[in-house]
């Protein structure tokens, strides 16, 4: 435990960083959520004998939605944003690396906002501008968990990056927690339609939030009113001296480097069961169980609880490990293994949890909470290799993440296979989500390295004793 840290002000920076990161989920997961009301019922009209779970009667269906949205439309309204998302990481990148981490994450918040607040109208206008704007709207987050790297190896000492990177990571789950059971109440309301209040509640809070970031913040330590002498002394040495033009990055190196390589495809595995729950998870409780999401909101919401009870403890669990017993590099190759390994063993498990809400949910918790023990590992593992390229490193890293984002809900249209009421071929999609996690754990504890590459190595960072 890093007790240097949990004293010291910078923690409030770290803080108020989740709070912005749970409202950007907010706003991102939001459609997820409110599409099941929003669309008339997925399940097509068969005979009862052909429903694993609940008897369908199309007479008395749970809930009657405004918008007549094929699956194959509802794929893409979710996959839409992340498409714009990674295509513009690289980009981002750039971009955060040239204007900074305060910038970049205050146009992330501010822009993808004011959008959010527009989607209800979006919606109502065609569906195609909806896709577009969903598509606008990724592309203008992407800056935003760059901005928060480069500001997290700036604002952190060497031995902290864990704790600080996870702890302003830690509003990814907490944004889960609040908005699954409020958007689930907010649909079930009458006033103004229900499921328009999350997108207007979320946006207007983000820019509520996004108004003192821009005046308080600083980018740097040393700029900073709010820091103590002491503070300032000991982060006098950050990574990132100047900023390097574009010209000046080494590609060649980049794309032959292979802890780099390993990272990317390790992200690429686990986070297959990020993108699965994140984005479809909702339409499961829905079509499976027979839950819709004005009674599924604070079910949703229990996953990531549990979840972020994981990330938390494999964060601290890393710190007291490199303190007390092994190296940074066995602390997180072990943590991620294990994780991963645990993690498989649930996703092969959601069938025999059978129908019901209950053992469901104990099941994908224990996917998120063990799987929550891979993803605290790899952010801070890149600035450790390239705390000179963090902001660009941390975009490509992200391009993977969003990759499986934006792949899952077509991959569980793909097992469904128009049989989205099925466990069984829910299964399927839960069975390659696991068997990607164990190949993620191989690649990554054969390429791990928590050493700095040479050619993107800086000075060292101090500790406060």
């Amino acid at each position: 435990m890093n007790w240097s840290f949990l004293c010291s002000r910078r923690i409030l920076l770290a803080i108020y960083m989740a709070v912005g990161v749970g409202l950007v989920i907010a706003m991102r997961l939001s459609l997820s959520l409110a599409i099941v009301d929003m669309t008339k019922n997925l399940a097509t009209k068969r005979n009862a004998t052909q429903f694993e779970c609940y008897y369908y009667n199309s007479t008395q269906s749970s809930h009657e939605g405004k918008y007549n949205w094929s699956e194959n439309t509802q794929t893409w309204l979710l996959s839409a944003f992340y498409m714009g998302y990674a295509i513009f990481l690289i980009p981002g990148g750039f971009i955060a690396d040239y204007i900074g981490g305060r910038l970049a994450v205050f146009i992330g918040v501010f822009g993808t906002s004011i959008l959010t607040i527009l989607t209800p109208l979006f919606a109502e206008l065609n569906v195609y501008i909806f896709i577009v704007a969903r598509f606008v709207e990724g592309a203008i987050e992407s800056p935003f968990y760059l901005g928060i790297g480069i500001l997290v190896s700036k604002w952190a000492l060497r031995n902290e990056n864990t704790t600080f990177m996870s702890l302003a990571f830690s509003g990814i789950y907490i944004g889960f927690i609040i908005c699954q059971p409020l958007t689930g109440y907010l649909c079930s309301l009458s006033f103004l339609g229900g499921w328009p209040l999350g997108f207007y509640i979320y946006g207007a809070l983000g820019i509520l939030w996004s108004l003192p970031w821009l005046l308080f913040v600083s980018e740097s330590p040393e700029k900073s009113i709010f820091l103590s002498d002491k503070e300032k002394i000991a982060l006098s040495s950050q990574a990132v001296k100047k900023k390097r033009p574009i010209i000046e990055i080494p590609w060649k190196k980049f794309i032959t480097c292979k802890p780099l390589i390993g990272a990317c495809i390790a992200e690429l595995g686990v986070r297959f069961y990020s993108g699965l729950i994140m984005n479809c998870f909702p339409m499961f409780l829905l079509n499976v169980i027979g839950v819709d999401i004005k009674s599924n909101g604070l079910l949703n919401a229990v996953p990531s609880t549990v979840a972020l009870v994981g990330f938390l403890f494999a964060s601290i669990l890393v710190d007291f490990l490199r303190e007390s017993l092994v190296s940074i590099k066995v602390a997180r190759k072990v943590i991620f293994v294990v994780g991963s390994i645990l993690c498989s063993a649930c996703g092969f498990m959601i069938k025999a949890a059978g129908c019901s809400p209950f053992l469901v949910i104990v099941v994908v918790s224990m996917i998120f909470f063990f799987q929550a023990f891979c993803v605290a590992q790899l952010p801070p593992n890149i600035i450790e290799l390239f705390p000179n390229y963090t902001g660009f490193m941390y975009s490509i890293l992200n391009v993977a993440t969003s990759t499986m984002f934006l792949a899952s809900p077509y991959i569980v249209d793909i097992f469904t296979d128009g049989h989205i009421e099925s466990a069984t071929h829910w299964q399927h999609a839960f069975s390659v989500a696991s068997i990607s996690t164990i190949l993620a754990a191989i690649v990554y504890a054969l390429t791990i390295s928590t050493t700095p590459v040479e050619w993107a190595r800086d000075s060292e960072k101090l500790s406060i004793n």
